[in-house]
Formats: structure tokens, C-alpha cells, sequence
């Protein structure tokens, strides 16, 4: 599995981790998260309720888009699909997602330095693990066209400031 696929699979799993008590129990999660001044029998309780269940199906289908636009699961025949070819879109969905949970750690960091509260810590750090997860898969993660079929040399090096001997020893030949 290389390292985009992990990326998109830990990325998935994280979003289903929030939605499902998102979607499952949301009075759980609207109570943990609220200070004192909560009031369940307020009319707002009902627009908590569907707003926590939308954001629940929202992460579920972000994991989901991201893992399936990635290419780590085949969408079309098995024959079709070969292994060398990376997906298109599988760079620009690796920046929105890493956009998305830079903004979530962002968002769970200010929460808790608010609130004091452990959830949104937690939050932080899944996400924060996962924008810097995000962040080197797009800096080094699709590297696999700088690598010579032939020799299996990786093409970057240069000969500053110690010597290439294998690109010398290709140019002597």
C-alpha cells in the first residue's frame, strides 16, 4: 500500500469516527460539548439534532469521495485499472482533505483553548496528525515516476556537494 492509500483510509476512518457518533447519538455529543447553559427542551435541541446528523453524513461521504478519487479502491474492471498509473485526482482531493483537517485542528485547538474541554483536543490531534500525514504525502508521497525503471536509481540526486557515482559510472559507459 503506498503512502496516498494509507492517507486516504486513515482519513476515512477518522471522518467515520466523528460521524458515527455524530449520526448515531447526537444529544450525546451536543451534551458533551456545550457548557452549563445547555437546555434540552429548548426548540433549538431539534436544529442540533439535524445539523450534528448532516455534519455525520457529510464526513461519512467526504471519506468515502476521498478514498474512492484517490484510486485506492478500483472504481473500474480490475483489468483496466494498472498499478503505475496514479489517479488525476488524487492530488487535488490530497489538498482539500488536508485543507479540511488543517482546519479542523485549527478549529478543535481554539475550542479547547476556550473550553478546557478533552473532546476537542482529541479532535485536534487526530486532525493535526492527519493535515501533517496529508501535508507529506503531497510533498513526497507520489514519487514513483523519479525512480528509474532501468537501473532503480532515483533520479533527483545531484552531484552537489558529494559526487553521483552511479551517474558517473552510467556517463563513463
Amino acid at each position: 500500500m503506498d503512502a496516498i492509500s494509507a492517507y486516504s483510509f486513515a482519513s476515512c476512518a477518522w471522518n467515520a469516527l466523528q460521524a458515527a457518533p455524530l449520526i448515531l447519538g447526537p444529544q450525546a455529543i451536543v451534551s458533551l460539548l456545550t457548557l452549563g447553559e445547555y437546555h434540552p427542551h429548548e426548540a433549538s435541541g431539534d436544529i442540533e439534532y439535524y445539523l450534528a446528523r448532516s455534519l455525520g453524513f457529510a464526513l461519512l461521504a467526504l471519506g468515502l469521495v476521498t478514498v474512492v478519487l484517490t484510486g485506492s479502491v478500483p472504481v473500474g474492471s480490475v483489468v483496466d485499472a494498472t498499478q503505475d498509473t496514479p489517479s488525476p485526482y488524487a492530488a487535488p482531493v490530497l489538498l482539500l482533505t488536508t485543507l479540511h483537517h488543517f482546519a479542523s485542528a485549527f478549529h478543535g485547538w481554539a475550542r479547547y483553548t476556550a473550553t478546557d474541554q478533552a473532546g476537542y483536543f482529541l479532535g485536534f490531534l487526530g486532525s493535526a496528525g492527519l493535515a501533517a500525514f496529508g501535508t507529506w504525502c503531497l510533498l513526497f508521497g507520489g514519487e514513483k515516476a523519479r525512480i528509474s525503471r532501468r537501473t532503480g536509481a532515483d533520479k533527483r540526486t545531484s552531484g552537489f556537494p558529494f559526487r553521483n557515482a552511479e551517474a558517473d559510472r552510467r556517463k563513463a559507459r
